[in-house]
Order: C-alpha cells, then sequence, then structure tokens
C-alpha cells in the first residue's frame, strides 16, 4: 500500500499540532497517541505511515536531559532541600514533559514520512 502524492506540501506545523499534514483541517490522530487511518477532510492515507519508536527515543532525550538538568541545578541551588524533595519533583517533571512532547513529535514524524512518500 503507498501514500497518495503530497506534491512536497507538508505542513509539520500542523502536524505537530495534531492535525492533517496534508489540509492542516482534519485531525492526524484518532486517540492521544492512536494515528487516524485517513484524513476525514481530504482523505489523506495514513495507513503507510508507521512511527514505530522514533518520537520515543527524542521524548526520552529531551526529558531526561530537562530532568537531570532541573535536578542538578535544584540540588546546587538548594543544598538545604531534601533529596526526597528532588525526587518526588524531577521523575514528575519528566513524566509531564514526556506526557506534553509525545503527540507533536509522533505528529511530526508521520508528516515527514508523508513528505518522503513512505511506502507500506
Amino acid at each position: 500500500m503507498s501514500v497518495p502524492p503530497t506534491d512536497g506540501k507538508v505542513n509539520f506545523l500542523a502536524a505537530a499540532m495534531g492535525r492533517c499534514p496534508v489540509c492542516a483541517k482534519g485531525g492526524l490522530f484518532r486517540s492521544y497517541l492512536k494515528v487516524a487511518d485517513s484524513c476525514k477532510v481530504c482523505g489523506q492515507n495514513f495507513k503507510a505511515a508507521e512511527t514505530g519508536d522514533g518520537p520515543v527515543v527524542f521524548v526520552i532525550l529531551i526529558a531526561g536531559f530537562v530532568a537531570c538538568a532541573g535536578l542538578l541545578t535544584t540540588f546546587f541551588m538548594f543544598p538545604d532541600w531534601p533529596v526526597t524533595t528532588h525526587l518526588l519533583i524531577w521523575p514528575a517533571v519528566a513524566v509531564i514533559v514526556s506526557l506534553l512532547l509525545m503527540p507533536p513529535l509522533k505528529g511530526l514524524m508521520v508528516a515527514s514520512q508523508l513528505q518522503n512518500k513512505v511506502k507500506d
């Protein structure tokens, strides 16, 4: 199965916002991280655009950097804080950052695959 040609016009900003990367009007996801089979507005087929673990790698790197940098910064700026405070704050920050980054990065990966005409 192949993806219909998009004439190289893929809107990455729309994909990052969870909309169809071709028409920027229809929804890209049918649930939190499930990519829709096709766009309800323009009919673009998303079945061949399988992201796999691609976005997860970037989410881990970004969220890990934010959490580790925040942990080290607060650890040295506030030496009087107990270690348990740090262990309550920074893992929660890493989870929140991960949950916020996952849909936009998955949308960008789908848009990238559509632009490069990935085939199933």
